[in-house]
């Protein structure tokens, strides 16, 4: 994957919403600001009511992210969006749920391996995702050293299946046999997505693959945050800023 520089990239051109776009999007740094927990977040309260908006232009929308099927449900509503979730190892569509991450090991012996290492970092906790374990440290980030090497360890034990990433406050061991990337294409080959332009919006390095499977598709990738090498072209720099800049392709309600 090809990674731009660190030059200023550029803010996105407008966009009038059609059903020429397939809009995929991350949430937490992107779609919503972040807190000291996962479970801390807060949706706006126009949010919902917007993507509905997105997704009723364009005849499609997917959330992409790294949190759970049943997270994104929580936060969102049960079932109300298409969603790749678990950084792509779930996907739900109109096809239904499915597992796409290519093999079914357990999480749950990785995250009681790594539960006496966070106790020794306060701050720190593990989440257990189910197809990915996540070592959170936003609230320590002078433990991100150790919970990197203990991540890659355990990775290593196993490299055909599992593969370390590294976001913002977080380490995490995920699938090897899906990301972002591969779920987007795969939504990108159903019905409501296919021979549509697509958009992808994320924030952190696990985005990246994102990134590059849309501008393979000849779509457009958006950075949202401070700037770094990226594979998207353009960049916004917060969740408010993006939120705003989503509302006014919609027009007035």
């Amino acid at each position: 994957m090809n990674l731009s520089d660190t030059a200023t990239k550029p803010p996105p051109p407008a966009i009038a919403w059609t059903e020429e776009w397939a809009p995929f999007l991350d949430i937490d740094g992107t779609l919503l600001d972040f807190a000291g927990h996962p479970a801390a977040v807060v949706v706006p309260k126009d949010l919902v009511a917007m993507l509905e908006r997105l997704r009723e232009r364009c005849g499609c929308l997917a959330l992409v992210t790294g949190r759970s099927l049943d997270q994104v449900d929580a936060l969102f509503g049960p079932d109300r969006f298409h969603v790749a979730a678990s950084h792509g190892a779930v996907i739900r569509s109109a096809l239904g749920t499915r597992d796409a991450a290519g093999h079914g090991e357990s999480t749950r012996a990785i995250a009681g391996h790594l539960e006496a290492l966070v106790a020794r970092h306060p701050g720190t906790f593990v989440e257990d995702k189910g197809h990915s374990v996540a070592l959170h440290f936003r609230l320590a980030p002078e433990a991100a050293p150790a919970l990197l090497a203990a991540a890659e360890d355990l990775a290593a034990q196993a490299p055909e299946t599992w593969r370390v990433l590294t976001g913002k406050g977080v380490v995490e061991i995920a699938p090897r046999a899906a990301s972002k990337g591969t779920a987007i294409g795969a939504l990108l080959g159903e019905a409501g997505y296919s021979g549509k332009r697509p958009f992808f919006a994320g924030d952190d390095l696990t985005d990246e693959d994102g990134f590059a499977m849309v501008d393979y598709a000849g779509g457009l990738g958006v950075l949202v945050g401070p700037n770094r090498p990226s594979a998207a072209r353009w960049r916004i720099p917060g969740p408010e800023a993006f939120r705003r800049w989503l509302a006014a392709g919609l027009g007035p309600i």
